[in-house]
C-alpha cells in the first residue's frame, strides 16, 4: 500500500519540478536521453522511498509521543539549514547535468532533490500524510522550490509556516 501511495507521490509530486531538467537533457541529447534521465530520477525516489519507510515506520510511536509538533520543527529547522540550501542551489541550477549520461544525470538530480525534500518527505511518512491533498501541496512547494524565480528564497517561508503549525498543535 504505501509504495503504491509512494510511487504515485513521485509521479505526481515530484516529476513535475524536474520536467525542465528533463527538457534540458532532452533538448541537448534527444527524447530517449531525456526518459533515460527521468528513469534515473524515478528510481531513486521510489527507492529512498523504501528506505524511509523500512526506517520511519518503527520510529512512529515515538513520532506520536513526541507530538507531531516536534517532527513539524524538525522539518522547519532543515529548511533554514546550509545543507538545503546547498542541495537547492545544485537543484536549481541543472546545467552541470548535461556532463554526465543521462541515467547518472538522473540519479544526481534525484539526490539533490532529495536534499531539498528529506525532511518533507520524512514528516509525510511519519504523520502519515500520503493523500493526495498533501501530495498535490508537496508538488506545488516542490515547483516553487526548484522553478519560480523566488524560489530559492521560499524555505524561509515554508520555515515559518511549519513552525507556526507546529506552535498550534502543542496549544
Amino acid at each position: 500500500m504505501f509504495l503504491g501511495g509512494w510511487m504515485l507521490m513521485v509521479g505526481v509530486g515530484m516529476v513535475p519540478g524536474t520536467v525542465p531538467a528533463a527538457r534540458l537533457v532532452s533538448s541537448a541529447r534527444g527524447a530517449l536521453s531525456g526518459a533515460t534521465f527521468l528513469l534515473g530520477y524515478a528510481a531513486v525516489w521510489i527507492g529512498l522511498g523504501l528506505i524511509g519507510f523500512v526506517v520511519l515506520s518503527p520510529l512512529a510511536p515515538a513520532v506520536r509521543w513526541a507530538g507531531a509538533g516536534a517532527v513539524l520543527v524538525a522539518t522547519a529547522a532543515y529548511e533554514l539549514s546550509p545543507l538545503k540550501d546547498a542541495c537547492l542551489r545544485r537543484c536549481r541550477s541543472p546545467l552541470r547535468l548535461l556532463f554526465q549520461p543521462s541515467l547518472a544525470g538522473g540519479v544526481v538530480h534525484a539526490m539533490d532533490c532529495a536534499g531539498c525534500c528529506a525532511f518533507l518527505m520524512a514528516l509525510m511518512v511519519a504523520l502519515g500524510l500520503m493523500s493526495i491533498a498533501w501530495v498535490a501541496l508537496l508538488a506545488l512547494v516542490v515547483l516553487v522550490q526548484k522553478a519560480a524565480p523566488f524560489g530559492a528564497r521560499s524555505p524561509r517561508l515554508l520555515a515559518l509556516a511549519l513552525g507556526s503549525a507546529a506552535v498550534v498543535t502543542w496549544i
